[in-house]
């Protein structure tokens, strides 16, 4: 079986780098899943935009490439300006494809970008259509209510392009248990949807991290992921000021950012600054930027707890990692990931509500055996149900299902 993966926007790289701009939990799933369909003998070749010289073709691993395409100037353009280059891209693509006589099994998008691309490609290749949202543009515009969000995140013809998707994708792979009832809601639409949830590599995301010095102040509250309105940061900082009031020794540590900045991220940084200034906690929030990914398992390890304040996330890998490396998770109901939590390793909570947020950060900050007790029970409950492998089987199950007719 040969399957065409499409991942337009960010940095697609066989190591992928959170925190780049575009660039997070969907490269991870992306590559990650890729990586296991080809140790069960799928061949998957992974296109992507090409842009700032980078090489056309590279291996990933063995029955594993990238292919990079050009479409668009040739430096990077974030994802919400991408739309006027996807014919191009698929043009471009559909050229490729011809030229070096590759025929598909399957194409699976992965979000809307990619999306509207695969289903041009399809009525040309006559290939069955996998699609997979990892965010909604509906949902993020009912949650994120910020000055400037419609011309920011060009929710118009993002919502039309996801309608037509949802109606027409053969099948719709979601890594949320949420997103059937978010698609019914805010789209109209009933139909049946495959969940496989992500995985997460827990050799490298580990309680053994804790051995390795990240330099903050401890104990800390650690969360992290692009800088952006949906991730809630500013409502973490908010409610950590009662935090502080209760646990007069703790601090909050924030990663995320990219090497290059966008307009935006550098707008939403400023904010979260000045409100940590306001609210006197430049001594107690720790903005501590980009976070190289092989320092961030013991930022994770180290911390006390981990918080994932989302305004909305239709999954939120970062929740799973912390559970991997032994930290107990405090997780936005507005989180996909909020349905595979359980008591015994996390809570569930209303990021707005800020007493609600503050009373259980503070509650594990100032209770260590309590959040060691829980971290355990966390890292079982990922070794035993959420790996790669495990998803990669379940999704090699649709695909073969589907290219049977």
């Amino acid at each position: 079986m040969r399957v065409m993966m499409l991942s337009i926007h960010g940095y697609v790289d066989p190591v992928p780098q959170p925190g780049q701009v575009d660039t997070g939990g969907q490269v991870i799933y992306v590559i990650e899943i890729s990586k296991r369909l080809a140790r069960m003998g799928v061949e998957v070749d992974i296109y992507t935009r090409w842009f700032e010289g980078r090489k056309r073709v590279e291996p990933v691993c063995p029955g594993v490439r990238i292919i990079r395409i050009p479409c668009g100037p040739p430096h990077f353009v974030r994802k919400e300006e991408l739309y006027p280059y996807l014919d191009e891209f698929a043009e471009n693509t559909l050229k490729y494809v011809r030229r070096e006589r590759l025929e598909y099994d399957i194409i699976h998008s992965h979000y809307w970008d990619a999306g509207y691309v695969a289903v041009k490609l399809r009525e040309s290749l006559r290939v069955p259509h996998v699609h997979t949202s990892h965010s909604l543009g509906a949902v993020k515009r009912a949650r994120v209510r910020v000055k400037g969000a419609e011309e920011l995140y060009r929710f118009d013809v993002r919502i039309r392009v996801e309608r037509e998707l949802l109606e027409k994708a053969d099948v719709i792979v979601s890594s949320s248990p949420l997103e059937p009832e978010l698609i019914e809601r805010y789209y109209g639409i009933r139909r049946d949807i495959v969940v496989v949830p992500p995985g997460v590599d827990v050799a490298f995301f580990s309680p053994s991290a804790a051995s390795v010095s990240v330099g903050v102040p401890e104990p800390y509250a650690f969360t992290t992921g692009r800088i952006e309105y949906s991730k809630g940061f500013d409502l973490l900082i908010k409610a950590f000021r009662r935090v502080v009031s209760r646990v007069s020794h703790a601090h909050l540590v924030i990663g995320g950012g990219s090497l290059k900045p966008t307009e935006l991220e550098l707008r939403v940084r400023c904010e979260l600054l000045e409100l940590t200034e306001r609210l006197g906690l430049l001594d107690r929030v720790h903005m501590v930027g980009r976070i190289p990914n092989e320092m961030l398992p013991a930022y994770y390890a180290r911390s006390r707890v981990f918080v994932l304040p989302s305004r909305y996330d239709l999954f939120g890998m970062t929740a799973v990692e912390a559970l991997a490396c032994g930290t107990p998770v405090v997780v936005s109901k507005h989180a996909g990931v909020s349905r595979l939590m359980r008591r015994e390793f996390s809570f569930v909570v209303d990021p707005e509500d800020e007493e609600e947020l503050a009373e259980t950060v503070a509650y594990l900050l100032e209770n260590e055996e309590v959040a060691k007790r829980m971290g355990a029970r966390g890292r079982e409950f990922v070794v035993r149900n959420l790996s790669w492998e495990k998803s990669a089987e379940s999704l090699l199950t649709v695909y073969r299902k589907l290219a049977k007719g």
